[in-house]
C-alpha cells in the first residue's frame, strides 16, 4: 500500500519544517512569498490536500466567513467578495454569502443565523450600516468588519469609503465642469453612507456659493429601478436639474435610461454621475462617469483586517481600527 503523503512530506520536499507549511496554510504567521510559492507548488507536486475537517477541529474553528450584503445582484458586491476570497482562501477559510434585500430584520435574522453556524468572523455590509447590527455576533466574540459605519468599536473594524468626502469631490466636480443646477438620487432612509454622500453634495453647494434645494434630493430604492424612477421625478420638475448625481452606479444607470428614453442628450443636456466604479460603469453608452470605489480591493483589505483578527490572542488583540478609503473621480462621458 502506498505510503499516505503528510505534512511532513511536504516540508521535507520544499526544505522546510512543518510548522512553516502550518503557517502557510494557517496564514496566522507571515512566510515570505518565495517559500510560499514554494510549499504552494511542492503539494500541488505531492498532490496532497490538507484535511479541512481535521484542521478546523485542531483549531477549534469552522474555517468559515460569512459575507453579509444587501444585494448579491449589484455589481460592486461580487467584486467584494473576489476581493475577500483573494486574501482568505489561501488559509483555507471559505465565503459563505447572504443576501438581506436591505431589510433589516432579515440583516438581524442572517447575523443570528450565522453565529448559530459558528462562523469565524463576518463581513457586514448592509446600506445603513450600525453596530447594533451585529450585536449578536460581538457577544459571541466572533470578529466582524462592517463594510459602512461611522464608528469602530469592541469586536468591531469598520473599513468604508469616505463618503463624506465623496459626495463631495463629485459635486465639485460636477461644478468644476459648469453645471450649477445639480440634483441628487439618494436611498430612502437619511442615515449611513448614502446620508453622508448627501451631506458631502450639500458642502460642495455651499462653498461655491449655490444654494441647497430639497426638491433636488430624491429618495429612492438602491437599484436601476430606484435610479429610473428617482430620474422620472427630477424630469417632471417646473425647472429640471442640469446634472443628475447617483449614490450608486446601478442608480446612475437607470437614471441614464430614463434620459435616454427621453432623447436626452448626455452629457449636453444632462449629466449623470455616480459612485463605486462598477465594471458595467466603463461598458454602457454613454460610459458612466463616477467616483471611484475598487470594490475588490476593499474586500482584500477586509480578508487581510480579519485574518489579523483570527491570529490574536487574548493578550495581543489590538485596538479595533476604522480604515477609510479615499475616493477619487474616474471622469467618463456622462458628465
Amino acid at each position: 500500500m502506498a505510503k499516505r503523503v503528510g505534512i511532513s512530506d511536504v516540508a521535507a520536499r520544499a526544505g522546510v519544517s512543518p510548522t512553516t507549511v502550518s503557517h502557510v496554510l494557517s496564514g496566522r504567521r507571515h512566510v515570505s512569498e518565495v517559500t510560499r510559492a514554494r510549499v504552494r507548488s511542492v503539494m500541488d507536486e505531492l498532490g496532497w490536500e490538507p484535511n479541512q475537517l481535521a484542521r478546523s477541529l485542531r483549531m477549534q474553528r469552522t474555517l468559515t466567513i460569512a459575507l453579509i450584503v444587501p444585494d448579491i445582484t449589484n455589481p460592486f458586491y461580487p467584486s467584494v467578495a473576489r476581493g475577500l476570497l483573494d486574501v482568505v482562501s489561501e488559509p483555507g477559510y471559505q465565503v459563505l454569502i447572504g443576501n438581506t434585500d436591505g431589510s433589516p430584520a432579515a440583516e438581524k435574522d442572517l447575523v443570528a443565523r450565522m453565529v448559530t453556524r459558528s462562523v469565524d468572523a463576518i463581513v457586514f455590509a448592509g446600506y445603513y450600516s450600525k453596530s447594533s447590527d451585529v450585536a449578536a455576533a460581538v457577544e459571541a466574540g466572533i470578529p466582524v468588519a462592517l463594510m459602512g459605519g461611522r464608528r469602530a468599536s469592541a469586536g468591531i473594524d469598520v473599513l468604508t469609503s469616505d463618503d463624506l468626502a465623496a459626495g463631495e469631490i463629485a459635486t465639485r466636480y460636477l461644478i468644476g465642469r459648469g453645471y450649477h443646477r445639480i440634483a441628487f438620487i439618494t436611498g430612502a432612509s437619511g442615515d449611513g453612507p448614502p446620508a453622508d454622500r448627501v451631506k458631502g453634495y450639500r458642502r460642495a453647494l455651499t462653498s461655491a456659493g449655490l444654494r441647497f434645494n430639497s426638491q433636488l434630493v430624491v429618495r429612492e430604492e438602491f437599484s436601476r429601478a430606484g435610479g429610473a424612477a428617482g430620474m422620472e421625478k427630477l424630469l417632471e420638475l417646473r425647472k429640471p436639474p442640469r446634472a443628475v448625481l447617483c449614490t450608486n452606479d446601478m442608480v446612475a444607470i437607470g437614471a441614464l435610461d430614463v434620459a435616454r428614453a427621453r432623447g436626452l442628450r448626455v452629457p449636453d443636456d444632462l449629466a449623470v454621475m455616480g459612485f463605486d466604479d462598477i465594471e458595467a460603469a466603463a461598458l454602457i453608452s454613454p460610459s458612466l462617469t463616477t467616483i471611484a470605489g475598487d470594490p475588490r480591493e476593499q474586500g482584500r483589505a477586509v480578508g487581510r483586517v480579519l485574518l489579523g483578527r483570527l491570529a490574536e490572542t487574548a493578550t495581543t488583540a489590538s485596538l479595533p481600527q476604522r480604515i477609510l478609503f479615499a475616493p477619487s473621480v474616474v471622469p467618463r462621458e456622462s458628465a
